[in-house]
């Protein structure tokens, strides 16, 4: 560029100048962003923190406040008596055998149905989603009596199929497995029916493999809901063997009947549900992005 010309070193300054501004507009809404972000996390983890912290203290300075967020002479002493003074083992037990089962078949019936409405033509097809979607406007709590008089009578009661069966039809997972299909191209389902594929061959081996980040997702929050529930497993529960871990939790007693304790239990119960959300997280944003779910 000719230093002699004194108007295009001007407009190549006030480009620069442009560029320059711009990209240090957008650098500090990335870091308040950030900041932002970082700041809602630190809120959610700080109760989190203080329920172990005080899990790993004695009865006496846990009740000072404000706590200790690092105890000076941690203990396992809450998580020694919960053990041997408590079913908490056999409460665990049972969640993981409900929420695990709960969650496979759940998946297995919501993909399947899923396909169905998004994939194949039938008489009513249309009616019968719109029925199945009406079921989310529908709380649970109304169906309720109900269900405990069936489960009652055909002798149910504090049984894993009480505890199971009746979550393992999702409106919801049937809705999101048919919005997700539904973004899908059905160029490898024709090939297959060219190829002479049947319809649970085609599910099996080549729908199913591309469900996979809705699957996750699905499953993530399957398990979550069987795990967190509480007001069902306790309605449907009267024997202390047969409790789940949000119920047997609620009804905990130890010898000091302290704080510490609960918040032990609190802690080995969360465990589960963070591995599962970590293990599955990938997956889960994917899932919920493709889907255009909120």
């Amino acid at each position: 560029m000719s230093t002699s010309d004194p108007a295009k070193v001007t407009a190549y300054e006030s480009s620069t100048s442009t560029r320059v501004l711009t990209i240090g507009g957008k650098l500090a809404r990335i870091g308040g962003s950030y900041i932002v972000l970082i700041a809602v996390a630190a809120l959610m983890v700080v109760p989190f923190v203080a329920m172990i912290s005080v899990s790993l203290q004695t009865g006496g300075r846990a009740a000072v406040f404000p706590i200790d967020w690092i105890p000076n002479s941690p203990t396992l002493q809450n998580y020694r008596s919960l053990l041997e003074h408590s079913q908490i083992l056999r409460w665990f037990a049972n969640s993981l055998i409900v929420a695990t089962v709960g969650t496979v078949i759940a998946i297995a019936t919501s993909t399947s149905a899923g396909y169905a409405f998004a994939r194949m033509s039938f008489a009513g097809r249309s009616v019968l989603f719109w029925a199945f979607l009406a079921m989310l406007m529908i709380p649970g709590e109304v169906t309720l009596i109900p269900q405990y008089m069936l489960l009652s009578k055909i002798g149910w009661v504090n049984t894993y199929q009480a505890l199971i069966l009746p979550g393992v039809t999702s409106a919801f997972g049937i809705f999101m497995i048919r919005q997700y299909l539904q973004g899908l191209p059905k160029d490898y389902e024709e090939a297959a029916r060219m190829d002479g594929a049947g319809e649970f061959q085609i599910y099996w081996q080549i729908v199913l493999p591309m469900l996979t980040p809705a699957i996750a997702t699905l499953g993530t929050l399957q398990f979550l809901n069987y795990w967190n529930d509480f007001l069902y497993p306790l309605i449907v529960t009267t024997q202390a063997n047969m409790r789940t871990l949000p119920v047997g939790l609620a009804t905990l007693q130890t010898p000091t009947g302290g704080l510490p304790e609960l918040l032990a239990g609190a802690t080995i119960a969360i465990v589960p549900t963070v591995v599962v959300f970590l293990f599955f997280q990938k997956y889960f944003v994917r899932g919920i992005a493709t889907t255009g779910l909120k």
